[in-house]
């Protein structure tokens, strides 16, 4: 595990400096200062055993008895030890920091105890005034003119003039088209995350309308799927609650479903911001329009939320920063959370535009401060308004239930009196005990889930919004100066806020964000939506368009899409066709000697990159290719089980972790549970192939490369199932094998077989049936196709997007 975990670490490093520094000023910084920095700092009247933990240097030095902190190695790292009190110097005195905090302790030395430049955090901070007026992002968004390019006939779009033009300027070409197939293939699953069917592929091949293509992905549920989990990347979404427990959201799903809901109908970006912010306080014409609107604000009300904490106004804050966090990252690319303590190292922000933002969202009810029965969760929620065919349905729905629960006793009933005569500890005694489990366990779970109004997890106001106090320190207990509610200073602009009297300003914040004059917004998306179609944004950093951000490789063409995505009413949908519709997103991947050595990375797409699939992908692609997948859209999908005793008044209703829900196991990724910390047991390619941490916000996911992936796709039994389903499928088709292994091909690559390649194929065939006959030869051709199936699903070509 530790040789896994280093691996991992090694890896993931290459992508993770910016994301270690953050993760430090929001999970280790306030730590130290709040529990350390009295005894422990330049300032304090004495620096007991001569350790400061107040800056880097201090922590280098370690104390008089040597270092405290090994790099990577959490386990030998003596300030680690201490914390966990596992040493004879156990700190803080005072107690054990909570479990939670040690993982984060953990984390971030097992990372390299990553602690920002204090010289570059100086000097960045001395220059913010200017950078406040002079760094690109801060600046309105400007109409550029597409430049002049020597090879005029290449262009297919403007935008394809920009990526020219820089290629140009570097004597560089770009390399020929992919073919037919490959482009195919590319545009279905970076539009709905699955591969092109058999049929799509000889509809585009007759046809050879690109255009057609396009507009029927983007027509396609699976385009909402698709992009909504993109969105949902940058929320804290998920089923349960709190980090480490399986406590589940109940309702959570709804939020989910209203993101793909909106992207499907294209949203114009703004609205879509309005009513995940404020949905509550937006006027409405129809229930269906005022329940979508509550819905949305589940964007706030889902996080990794402790369902038990004895400082409520410590937790409230700990709540606010996290949201804080959240909108600065998704929509605006700003690291808030940074600004929490103090303020920001290396952009203009302020605490004051921190603890305006703060104040918005201390305004806004997010937990209620107990669980609910009907929730199972400590989130505010909210009764929906109820539909006529609803209310009919839940009145049968309600008749099924007590029918069922009637049932679920008398089962109980029965096994009970048949138990009793037995006698104890006998091989039938304990299957009759075990029989009674099950249907103790069927009832309880009737019991506590009654049949309920559509209900969501959702914010509101409080009772008495209000300004907050600075948090000195981030300790809600050591309050400054009241601040007012408000945005962000942003290039000189005031972001204050024409907040209604009684109300949070949440409205206002969103439509502050939402601005057409917000520099900020428009270029975070249209920049992300890049990144999603090429695999690297304009600008690779896409969660932080600050100051410590990668330069743009073409901000010319950033702001022109950034002023056509505008005039063109925000629209998702027109941007994403008018990218793959251009000459860029056509290019091939091939490389050439000059390229690498001018453009090794790509910045300039001279070709196109190849990129794994994402772990969703993977596995809904393997239930496309085989004729499996269910694309039964929407509702929930927790499988839940429940601990404790039927009569208590509360008891404890957990997340069943043995198996996924019948009903839904072949359904698309995006609809099944997404838990915090770690995904259920059947859905290991998850875990694997590098699912985003729901409880952090993941603009770009990582692509690691460990063992244990091979291993997976070698022995999982979903894929060795998969691969099963698919020889059957192929096996039942007429013809002879030739025509199979074309299919097959077809099916899992999305081309023709190539030359020699069937011939190769049906020699794998028959030579593993050749050697495997102890079941007969009919068993031993139906293994053979499996195993070649299996092959295929788990090659690079079918792993790889072109």
């Amino acid at each position: 595990m530790r040789i896994l975990v280093s691996i991992c670490v090694s890896v993931g490093g290459l992508f993770a400096a910016q994301s270690d520094a953050t993760f430090f000023e929001n999970k280790i910084r306030p730590v130290l200062a709040e529990k350390c920095w009295s005894c422990h700092a330049t300032s304090a009247k004495t620096s007991f055993a001569g350790l400061q933990l107040d800056t880097k240097a201090g922590l280098l030095k370690g104390s008089d008895a040597g270092s405290v902190i090994a790099p990577g190695k959490p386990e030998e790292s003596r300030l680690y030890k201490a914390v966990l009190y596992e040493s004879a110097t156990k700190m803080p005195p005072t107690g054990k920091l909570p479990a939670e905090v040690l993982v984060d302790f953990r984390n971030w030395i097992l990372q390299g105890a990553v602690w920002p430049d204090e010289g570059v955090a100086a000097t960045a901070k001395a220059s913010a005034k200017k950078a406040n007026s002079d760094h690109w992002a801060w600046k309105p968004v400007v109409e550029v003119a597409p430049p002049q390019v020597k090879d005029a006939a290449w262009v297919l779009d403007d935008l394809d003039r920009f990526i020219l033009a820089k290629l140009e300027e570097k004597a560089l070409r770009p390399v020929s088209e992919a073919t037919r197939e490959i482009w195919l293939r590319r545009v279905t699953l970076d539009l709905t995350g699955l591969p092109p069917s058999v049929e799509e592929q000889d509809e585009f091949l007759r046809e050879r309308s690109y255009e057609k293509v396009v507009d029927r992905l983007l027509g396609s549920n699976a385009f909402g799927q698709r992009w909504g989990r993109h969105w949902l990347d940058q929320t804290y979404y998920a089923d349960n609650i709190e980090i480490g427990r399986r406590v589940p959201a109940r309702h959570a799903w709804r939020y989910r479903d209203y993101v793909i809901d909106s992207v499907n109908r294209d949203v114009a970006y703004p609205r879509f911001i309005l009513e995940q912010i404020a949905g509550d306080q937006l006027t409405w014409t129809a229930p269906e329009e005022r329940r979508s609107n509550l819905v949305a604000t589940g964007f706030l009300a889902l996080g990794p939320w402790p369902l038990v904490n004895a400082d409520k106004e410590q937790l409230k804050m700990d709540v606010v920063d996290l949201q804080v966090d959240m909108i600065g990252r998704s929509m605006l690319g700003l690291t808030m959370g940074c600004s929490r303590c103090h303020d920001h190292k290396f952009d203009p922000i302020t605490l004051k535009d921190y603890y305006g933002m703060a104040g918005i969202l201390s305004s806004t009810r997010t937990l209620t401060g107990r669980m609910h029965l009907t929730v199972f969760s400590n989130i505010n929620s909210v009764v929906l308004p109820e539909l006529p065919d609803e209310l009919a349905k839940r009145a049968e729905e309600s008749r099924i239930y007590w029918e069922d629960l009637a049932k679920a006793r008398l089962v109980l009933s029965e096994l009970h009196a048949k138990r009793k005569p037995m006698v104890k500890d006998t091989e039938e005694a304990k299957a009759v005990d075990k029989e009674i489990g099950q249907a103790t366990q069927a009832v309880k779970l009737l019991v506590y889930l009654p049949v309920i109004p559509p209900t969501a997890h959702a914010v509101q106001d409080q009772d008495m919004p209000a300004d907050s106090r600075i948090n000195i320190r981030g300790n809600a207990h050591q309050l400054g100066a009241e601040t007012p509610r408000s945005g962000v200073v942003i290039g000189g602009k005031d972001g204050k806020l024409d907040i209604a009297d009684f109300t949070s300003g949440r409205k206002e914040l969103a439509e502050w964000i939402g601005s057409k004059d917000n520099p900020l917004t428009a270029r975070v998306m249209v920049n992300r939506v890049w990144h999603h179609l090429f695999g690297t944004g304009i600008v690779p950093t896409i969660d932080n368009l600050g100051t410590r951000a990668m330069a743009p490789s073409h901000p010319e063409l950033l702001d022109y899409l950034v002023a056509n995505y505008v005039e063109n009413g925000w629209s998702l949908k027109k941007l994403v066709r008018r990218i793959v519709l251009s000459r860029t997103y056509r290019l091939g991947g091939e490389s050439y000697p000059k390229a690498m050595e001018v453009d090794p990375e790509n910045r300039l797409l001279w070709r196109m990159s190849r990129r794994r699939l994402e772990a969703e992908t993977i596995r809904d692609a393997m239930l496309a290719v085989n004729g499996s997948l269910d694309r039964t859209a929407g509702g929930p999908a927790l499988p839940l089980a429940v601990k404790g005793n039927v009569v208590l008044a509360e008891p404890e209703f957990l997340i069943e972790e043995t198996k996924l829900d019948p009903a839904t196991r072949l359904k698309r990724s995006v609809y099944l549970p997404v838990l915090r910390k770690s995904q259920l047991p059947e859905l290991d390619v998850l875990n694997l192939f590098n699912f985003p941490d729901t409880n952090q916000i993941t603009g770009a996911r990582q692509a690691t490369t460990i063992p244990t992936q091979a291993l997976y796709l070698m022995n999982a039994p979903f894929v060795q199932e998969q691969a099963a389903v698919l020889a059957k499928l192929v096996l039942a088709e007429n013809g002879s094998d030739s025509e199979r292994v074309r299919l097959l091909v077809r099916r899992v690559y999305a081309r023709d077989a190539r030359s020699g390649e069937v011939e190769q194929l049906l020699r794998f065939v028959k030579e593993f049936a050749e050697r495997n006959t102890s079941g007969g030869p009919t068993e031993a051709r139906i293994e053979a196709w499996k195993r070649l199936c299996h092959s295929l699903l788990m090659s690079n070509e079918f792993l790889y997007r072109s």
